[in-house]
């Protein structure tokens, strides 16, 4: 039982999780959902994907990109078509 504990525990820390609190500057998961939408939507009536997400921004189809944690950035993962998180 203390094993799961632990294991539980250093997941949560993993994940960002811990305590129930999370930092202003963490995009959540709604807003990581949306990017890979506008990707998708960019990517049909373009033929194309965006070669960042930059590219996004400057056809209008967002606003501006949220924050990225601390030592992460947002990425395409081209395969998929969808917005990922990735260690710079």
């Amino acid at each position: 039982m203390t094993v799961l504990a632990v294991c539980l525990s250093a997941f949560a820390v993993a994940c960002g999780k811990q305590g129930g609190s999370t930092s202003a500057d963490a995009p959540s998961n709604a807003e990581v959902t949306e990017l890979t939408r506008q990707v998708r939507r960019y990517s049909f009536e373009k033929r194309r994907l965006p070669q960042n997400l930059d590219e996004l921004v400057t056809a209008g189809y967002i606003e501006s990109l949220p924050t990225a944690p601390a030592g992460k950035k947002f990425a395409i993962d081209a395969g998929r078509a969808e917005v990922v998180l990735v260690i710079q």
